[in-house]
């Protein structure tokens, strides 16, 4: 009889110990789903602000480029000039932690990028940037902006994005070309 009550109590003595594990497990567990749900929450807004970054470069020019067709200007350096300062000041308006220029070196085997510590200027873009201006008719021109990375097309022009633990780089990669159909009223 004592050997059924000792057994009974010993089997009781380890479904409570097994509870109390699984109640710490879980606890464990609901804490490490909220520290991931963090980090997503952190990761999404990093890919946000990157978007927005990318979003507004590119009405930048388009916006730049319509404007400057609409009120007569018509000489693709004038417009190339244009544009380069306003993307100065949407790089210099971001959220972003650190603004850079890298340059890419390129062998048959590996490509390495370094950060050449020279800064986003005006002149930068400039040099780096091209906008030609096609007249189609009287009042309607093609005018495509093209980032081209330089002479040995190994310029990047970029910003790091950092949301606490997450981060995240934007850059305006070699070749980057808009096009739009601009009209003129003047």
């Amino acid at each position: 009889m004592k050997n059924k009550g000792l057994m009974s109590f010993v089997l009781v003595l380890i479904f409570i110990l097994i509870y109390f594990n699984l109640v710490y497990s879980i606890g464990e567990f609901n804490s490490k789903k909220n520290l991931t749900e963090a980090e997503l929450i952190e990761i999404e807004n990093t890919s946000f602000k990157r978007n927005l970054l990318e979003n507004a470069v590119d009405s930048v020019i388009e916006e730049t480029i319509s404007n400057e067709i609409l009120f007569g200007s018509t000489e693709g350096k004038k417009i190339n000039q244009k544009i380069s300062e306003k993307l100065i000041k949407v790089f210099s308006e971001t959220e972003a932690k650190e603004i850079f220029v890298k340059e890419i070196n390129s062998n048959k085997e590996y490509k390495k990028i370094k950060i050449t510590g020279k800064e986003i200027t005006k002149e930068f873009i400039e040099e780096n940037s091209k906008t030609i201006v096609i007249k189609l008719e009287e009042k309607i021109f093609l005018v495509e902006f093209h980032f081209t990375g330089g002479i040995n097309k190994n310029n990047l022009v970029g910003a790091g994005i950092t949301e606490n633990q997450s981060k995240s780089k934007f850059f305006i990669p070699v070749n980057y070309t808009v096009k739009l159909i601009a009209f003129r009223v003047i």
